[in-house]
């Protein structure tokens, strides 16, 4: 029987009971990718985060590769594991303020600030969907006065379909038909992945929507789309800019994100992280 130390954080949190949880695998050399996918499956939260020795990968020096995964499937970004690992292997190598981290996607830079974590990212692609306007509009249950008349798959790591609500009511109206999204994504040839996003000055309020097991799941904080969301920001030459990004109150964690980007367009993600727990996975022999 081999023992797997794991740490339980929240990310995005204001408080003990708020953000996106998260468990982290600090030491997760000598597992398997067939491994760490069926320990995701088992704490069956929104990721879960494998640190790894670092490699050369990316021809950057870095403190750790990871490997994130969801219940389903490997990501090759995310957002809230990447600043909870960075959390965690700060406190357990008592690390300098400012280091790399490898994810598949490329090299990421983070800054700890006592419990604040941001992350830094260059570099996107962009496209438009095929989907129409009143496509959109059957996709979200809303009128297509409601919504723009374009959305956009952003890719800073991960590529997801950021659409702009018009009103922050009509945002949290929203009723995601999984048959539209699903058809619409596979036009796309994309992963079913929905970002929802309404604008009230410096404040943005999200919805973040995916599909695993054939259902519709909702995310309470996702630094990925929020990175995404910088990205479209670069791509209407709308930046420096500094937002405040609200995400997961209607699903009671509320989780808050610290959007920058500066006049090199360089985005930053950043949130608050808790250390709420920590245990010993025991994985049998076989």
């Amino acid at each position: 029987m081999q023992t797997y130390t794991y740490h339980i954080v929240n990310v995005f949190a204001e408080n003990h009971f708020g953000g996106n949880p998260l468990a982290v695998f600090p030491n997760a050399d000598g597992l398997t990718d067939k491994q760490m996918q069926a320990i995701a499956q088992q704490f069956n939260l929104s990721e879960t985060v494998f640190l790894l020795a670092p490699t050369a990968k990316h021809g950057v020096q870095a403190v750790a590769d990871l490997r994130i995964f969801t219940p389903n499937y490997e990501m090759p970004l995310a957002g809230h594991p990447t600043l909870g690992a960075a959390f965690v292997i700060q406190q357990l190598q008592n690390l300098l303020n400012n280091f790399v981290l490898n994810t598949i996607a490329k090299p990421v830079e983070v800054q700890v600030n006592d419990s604040h974590i941001e992350l830094s990212l260059t570099g996107f692609e962009q496209r438009i969907s095929v989907a129409t306007h009143e496509e959109l509009a059957k996709i979200t249950g809303l009128m297509t006065d409601d919504i723009a008349n374009q959305a956009y798959w952003m890719n800073t790591g991960t590529s997801q379909l950021l659409l702009n609500v018009l009103s922050k009511q009509k945002l949290y109206d929203a009723k995601i038909n999984k048959e539209q999204l699903q058809t619409i994504c596979q036009k796309d040839n994309e992963l079913a992945m929905l970002y929802l996003w309404y604008q009230d000055n410096d404040d943005v309020f999200v919805q973040f929507f995916s599909i695993e097991n054939n259902q519709i799941v909702q995310d309470s904080g996702t630094g990925s789309a929020c990175a995404n969301l910088g990205a479209y920001f670069i791509s209407q030459n709308q930046h420096p800019i500094h937002k405040r990004i609200f995400q997961g109150d209607d699903m009671g964690r509320p989780n808050r994100l610290t959007l920058n980007v500066d006049e090199t367009q360089t985005i930053f993600v950043g949130g608050n992280v808790i250390a709420v727990g920590k245990g010993e996975f025991y994985l049998p022999n076989i």
